[in-house]
C-alpha cells in the first residue's frame, strides 16, 4: 500500500467525520455560487444603479470573507476531532512532512468535490430561487446560464481551498505525540466558575437590554456601540462563567442529579460547556446579527410597503388647483376606472393641526373610519392607524386663541398624518393665524393593480403633488426589494453556519460519547434511556447559545422600532420565529443521525 491508497483508504474509515466537513463545505460554496448567479443576473446587473450594484459585490465580498472563515473553523474543528489519530500515525513512524502532505492533499480532494458539488447543486437551487422570486421579492426574473457565476465561484473557492490548504498544515508539527495522544482526555479535570464574572454575565447582559430598550428616535444610535460592546462581553461570561457555574449548582443538588438519568446528563456536561464556550459564544453573536438585519429589513419593507396597504384611498392631491383635480377626474374616465372623490380642510398652528367635526365626519364616511362627536370647547385626538392600531396615548387638554379645550379621547385614522398632534374640533371654532391645507382623494374600484400603477405613473409624472398609491407602492418595492434580498441572502448565510457549527462540535465529540455510553451500556444502559439522555444532551448544547441569540434579537429589533416610535412589528416576531422553527428542524434531524450513528457503534461492539 502506497501512501495515495493509505490516505484515500484513511478517509473512508473516517467517513462520517469527513462527510460533515464536505457537506458543510460543499454548502458554503452553494450559497455563494446561489448568490452569484443573482448578482450577475443581466435584470439586477443593467437595472439597478451604480450604488445597488455595489452594494451587491460589497455583499458578496462579505458571504465569500465569511464562508473563508467558516471554512477554516471548520477545518480546525476537523483536524481538533482527528488528534489522537495523528499521535497513532506519528507513533507509526509516520513523519511530520508526511502528516503536512496527508492533511494538505485530503483538503484539497474535498475542496474540489466541494466546489464542484456546490455548483451544481446550485445551479438547481438558483433556478428554483428564480421560479419564486416573483412571490418572494417582487421582480421577476428570466432563466440564464450563469457562465460568470460559474467561473467566479469556481476559482475564488479553489484558491480558498488551496489557502487553507497550505496553512493548516503548519499547525501539525507544533503539537507533540504525547499531546496528540491525550486529545480525547483534553477538557477534562477540575475548575471552578468564577462567581463574580458569573454575576457580572448578568449585570451586562440586563444593563444592555435595559438601555436599549429604553432608547427612543435618535437615542437609539447613541447607545448603539455601547449597548454592542456591553452585550457582546456579557454574552461571552454568561458561556464560559455562568453557564458552568449554574451547571455545577444543579449537580450539588441531589433531587436534580440523582433523578433518574439526569447523572449522565451533567456528568460531563459542565465540561462540555466550558470547552464549547467559543463556539457558542460564535453562535449567539451570529444569529443575533441574522436576526436583527433580517428583521429590520423585513419589518423596514413592511412598515413602508404596510402603510400603503392601509391607505384607504388611491389618489391624493394637496393643495391642487381646479385644473389639476380636473387632470385626475379626465384620467380616471378614460381608463373606466370608477372612482369616489372627496376633499377635506385642516388648519396648522405652531404646536398642532386641527379639523373640524364635520370635515373629520366626512372623510371617515368616505374612507370607513369611525365618525366622532364633539361638544363645545372639546376636541378628540387622532391618531394614525400603525398596523391596524392606533396610539392610546393622549393630551388632556390642547389650547386654541387661549383657551383650554378638553381632549376627551382619541380616535383612530387611516388618512390623517400631517407630523404634528392633530385634533377634531367643533365646526364653529375661529382659530387666527393658522396656516390652511386643503387635500383631495380619490377612492377607485373594480381597477386592476396594473391599470392603477400605469395611471398613477402618467398622473405623477405631470403632476408631481400627486400621490399614486400603487405607483409609489410598485416603485418602493422595485427599488427595495434587491436590497432585502442581498440583506436575507446574508442572514442565512450567518445563520446556516451557525447552526453548522454546532453540528460539528457535536460530531467532534462523537467518539469520546461513544466511549462513554459503551461503557454504560455494558451496565443495561436501555434504548430507550439512551436516546433520552442524548436527546437531552444535544438539545441543551444546540438551544442554549439559540436562546440568548433569540433574546438578543428580539432586543435589538425592538430597539431599531423605536428609532420610528414603533412598537414590535409582526415581521419582527415572523423572522424570530422562522429561525426558531428552522433550528427545531435543524435539530431534529442531526439527534436522529447522532442517536442512530451511536446506538449502531455500540450494538456492533
Amino acid at each position: 500500500m502506497n501512501f495515495n491508497q493509505f490516505v484515500v483508504r484513511n478517509t473512508m474509515r473516517n467517513k462520517h467525520l469527513y462527510l460533515a466537513y464536505f457537506l458543510s463545505t460543499m454548502f458554503s460554496v452553494m450559497i455563494f455560487f446561489t448568490f452569484s448567479v443573482f448578482a450577475f443576473h443581466p435584470i439586477l446587473a443593467d437595472g439597478l444603479n451604480r450604488q445597488a450594484q455595489t452594494g451587491m459585490m460589497v455583499a458578496a465580498v462579505i458571504i465569500y470573507g465569511f464562508a473563508f472563515f467558516f471554512v477554516m473553523y471548520s477545518m480546525g474543528v476537523f483536524l481538533q476531532s482527528r488528534k489522537k489519530e495523528f499521535g497513532l500515525l506519528m507513533i507509526q513512524g509516520m513523519s511530520p512532512l508526511q502528516l503536512r502532505k496527508m492533511v494538505f492533499i485530503e483538503n484539497l480532494v474535498i475542496g474540489l468535490f466541494a466546489t464542484i458539488g456546490g455548483i451544481l447543486i446550485g445551479l438547481g437551487f438558483s433556478q428554483i430561487i428564480l421560479l419564486l422570486s416573483k412571490q418572494m421579492i417582487g421582480i421577476e426574473f428570466a432563466f440564464y446560464f450563469p457562465v460568470k457565476a460559474i467561473g467566479m465561484t469556481a476559482a475564488a473557492f479553489i484558491v480558498l481551498f488551496l489557502l487553507i490548504s497550505f496553512f493548516i498544515q503548519f499547525s501539525l508539527p507544533k503539537l507533540s505525540v504525547q499531546t496528540l495522544l491525550k486529545a480525547g482526555e483534553l477538557g477534562k479535570g477540575s475548575f471552578k466558575a468564577s462567581l463574580w464574572r458569573s454575576l457580572a454575565a448578568i449585570i451586562l447582559i440586563g444593563a444592555g437590554y435595559g438601555a436599549a430598550l429604553w432608547a427612543r428616535g435618535t437615542t437609539v444610535f447613541m447607545v448603539f456601540i455601547p449597548v454592542v460592546f456591553v452585550v457582546i462581553l456579557g454574552t461571552k461570561f454568561l458561556f464560559d462563567q455562568l453557564s458552568v457555574f449554574i451547571i455545577e449548582r444543579l449537580r450539588k443538588s441531589e433531587h436534580v442529579f440523582w433523578k433518574k438519568t439526569n447523572m449522565v446528563v451533567f456528568s460531563d456536561l459542565a465540561f462540555r460547556m466550558k470547552d464549547n464556550a467559543r463556539s457558542f459564544f460564535l453562535v449567539a453573536v451570529i444569529s443575533t446579527v441574522a436576526f436583527a438585519a433580517i428583521g429590520t429589513l423585513y419589518g423596514f419593507q413592511d412598515m413602508l410597503v404596510g402603510t400603503l396597504d392601509r391607505t384607504p384611498y388611491e389618489f391624493s392631491l394637496a393643495d391642487g388647483n381646479a385644473e389639476q383635480i380636473k387632470a385626475v377626474d379626465d384620467r380616471l374616465t378614460k381608463e373606466n376606472i370608477g372612482y369616489e372623490k372627496t376633499d377635506y380642510r385642516y388648519v396648522t398652528t405652531a404646536d398642532a393641526s386641527f379639523i373640524t367635526e364635520a370635515d373629520f365626519n366626512k372623510l371617515a364616511k368616505a374612507t370607513g373610519d369611525q365618525t366622532v362627536a364633539v361638544g363645545k370647547l372639546q376636541a378628540v385626538q387622532v391618531q394614525p392607524d400603525v398596523g391596524g392600531t392606533a396610539d392610546s396615548s393622549k393630551q388632556s387638554a390642547v389650547t386654541i386663541d387661549n383657551t383650554d379645550y378638553e381632549v376627551t379621547g382619541t380616535v383612530a385614522s387611516h388618512t390623517l398624518a400631517v407630523g404634528m398632534p392633530l385634533f377634531v374640533i367643533p365646526n364653529d371654532t375661529k382659530i387666527p393665524d393658522a396656516s390652511q391645507y386643503e387635500t383631495v382623494i380619490w377612492l377607485t374600484a373594480d381597477a386592476s393593480e396594473e391599470k392603477l400603477i400605469a395611471v398613477g405613473d402618467a398622473l405623477a409624472k405631470n403632476d408631481r403633488g400627486l400621490i399614486a398609491k400603487s405607483a409609489t407602492r410598485h416603485e418602493i418595492i422595485g427599488m427595495y426589494s434587491p436590497i432585502l434580498f442581498v440583506g436575507i441572502f446574508i442572514g442565512i448565510v450567518f445563520f446556516v453556519s451557525a447552526g453548522s457549527f454546532l453540528y460539528f462540535r457535536l460530531y467532534s465529540d462523537m467518539d469520546q460519547d461513544i466511549e462513554k455510553f459503551r461503557m454504560i451500556h455494558k451496565l443495561g444502559l436501555a434504548k430507550k434511556e439512551l436516546r433520552k439522555m442524548i436527546y437531552q444532551q444535544i438539545g441543551i448544547l444546540f438551544f442554549t447559545p439559540i436562546i440568548v441569540s433569540l433574546c438578543h434579537g428580539a432586543v435589538a429589533l425592538t430597539a431599531m422600532y423605536h428609532m420610528f416610535n414603533m412598537k414590535m412589528q409582526l415581521a419582527g416576531w415572523e423572522v424570530l420565529g422562522i429561525f426558531l422553527v428552522i433550528q427545531i428542524i435543524y435539530y431534529l434531524v442531526a439527534r436522529s443521525f447522532y442517536f442512530r450513528k451511536v446506538y449502531r457503534t455500540l450494538a456492533n461492539s
